[in-house]
This record gives structure tokens, C-alpha cells and sequence, in this order.
């Protein structure tokens, strides 16, 4: 891809630095578990429903995952209901086995190293909450490498809104149009437009289950370390 030049770059983290799909499965199967679900209820809570759902905060995820392994609606009462009750299970599930199932895909660590030697400030900004992102980055020898890490409640709105987007930028003292932002689905890319930041698109994450090059990007790159930069632009231009 053509040389990029750009004053910071923000990078999403499950499905584009981290495949965190084992975590989710092995932790919504104990907490479908210890909400009284039926084996084969919790057996339908698997690493193919979950890549096809992951990616609009734990809320949502628990939400839909409830729904799935009893049958319901989305949006069914008795699911919302319950929801309050999963995230305690969850929260304690998730706190212990953060990063056990999941590892950190290919040309990440490369594609990191090569956005610091150019001189690049890196944000981590995800919809995870951010006390399991900052673990989990800890765990996965990746922490090092941002100087700021924001979660799905860093903000007052998660993406797909521009909020994170613009409240990152603002941290990192970047104008949007100059800040990169790297993820791996429509929720970065519409988040990213509406704010104003240029993104590229990995091609191995989960995007819903849906083919990410039908995705508007700047570039779709099938390992972070494709990304070409050239030299920073100072934050004035």
C-alpha cells in the first residue's frame, strides 16, 4: 500500500490485534452456566456465534448471548431482565481467564514496532470494558506500545459513534483527519467516518460475519505490519 503519513494512529483490539474469540466462549459458557442454562443451551454460545456477534460491547454481547442459548428475541424482555445478573458472572469469569484463549495474531507485533519507529503516538480504543483491555494488553506483551487505552466505558457512547473517536483525538492531541485509525469491522470504519479520521481494515478479524472488503477503507491489509508511514506531521498542519 502507498506510503501513509499521518500524526498518531488508534487501534481497535479485539479481532484486529488480539483473537480474544476463546476468551469469550470459554467465559459466556461459564457464565450461561451459572445462570442455570442447559448444556446445550451453553453449547450454542460457540466460537461461530460469537465471531458473528462480538464487537458492540459486553452489554450487547451478553444481551444477545442470553437470547441465543434460550430461544428468545434480541430484544426480549426477560432477556434485558437478566442482563445485570449475567454481567456479575461475567465480570468475575472474565477478570480471571482474561487472555488464556486468546493470542495475538500475526504481524501485530511488527506492525506495532513500525508505527513507534516512525514516530507514531498509539492509542488502543475498543469497545471492551477498559480494565479488561488494559489486562489483556498487559498479558499479551502489548501494553508497551500505547500511550493511552480507552474501553467501552472510557466514554459516555461506544462505537460505531465517533465520540471514542473524538475524545482519543483529543487525548492524543491530534486532529482527526490526521489520526489513523486500524480496525477490524464496519463498527471502526463507520465510527472513523463520521469522525473524521481516515481507516484501514484488517482482513482476518469478524466484522459480523460479514466480508470486510465490502468495507469503504483507506486500505484493507491482511497483517498490521503492510501498514507503509511516512514521517509524522506535526499536529498544527
Amino acid at each position: 500500500m502507498k506510503s501513509l503519513n499521518f500524526q498518531a494512529a488508534i487501534i481497535d483490539l479485539d479481532g484486529t490485534m488480539v483473537d480474544t474469540l476463546g476468551d469469550f466462549v470459554v467465559v459466556l459458557q461459564h457464565t450461561l452456566n451459572d445462570m442455570g442454562c442447559h448444556p446445550i443451551e451453553i453449547a450454542r454460545v460457540n466460537r461461530g456465534f460469537i465471531e458473528l456477534t462480538v464487537g458492540k460491547g459486553t452489554e450487547d454481547l451478553l444481551r444477545r448471548s442470553l437470547a441465543h442459548a434460550w430461544g428468545l428475541a434480541d430484544d426480549d424482555a426477560e432477556v434485558a431482565a437478566q442482563v445485570p445478573e449475567a454481567w456479575r458472572h461475567y465480570q468475575q469469569h472474565y477478570t480471571r481467564l482474561n487472555g488464556q484463549h486468546a493470542e495475538v495474531f500475526p504481524g501485530v507485533v511488527e506492525g506495532l514496532q513500525k508505527l513507534k519507529a516512525a514516530g507514531l503516538p498509539l492509542a488502543c480504543l475498543t469497545n471492551k470494558p477498559t480494565a479488561f483491555a488494559q489486562t489483556l494488553l498487559e498479558r499479551k506483551g502489548l501494553r508497551g506500545f500505547f500511550d493511552q487505552v480507552f474501553g467501552g466505558d472510557a466514554f459516555e457512547r461506544k462505537k460505531p459513534d465517533p465520540l471514542p473517536l473524538l475524545k482519543t483525538c483529543e487525548a492524543l492531541g491530534t486532529l482527526p483527519a490526521r489520526t489513523l485509525m486500524v480496525g477490524d469491522s464496519s463498527n471502526d470504519a463507520q465510527a472513523a467516518g463520521a469522525a473524521g479520521c481516515p481507516v484501514v481494515l484488517v482482513t482476518y478479524g469478524y466484522n459480523h460475519g460479514e466480508p470486510i472488503d465490502r468495507v469503504s477503507a483507506l486500505a484493507h491489509i491482511a497483517r498490521l505490519d503492510e501498514l507503509d508511514l511516512a514521517p509524522p506531521i506535526s499536529p498544527g498542519r
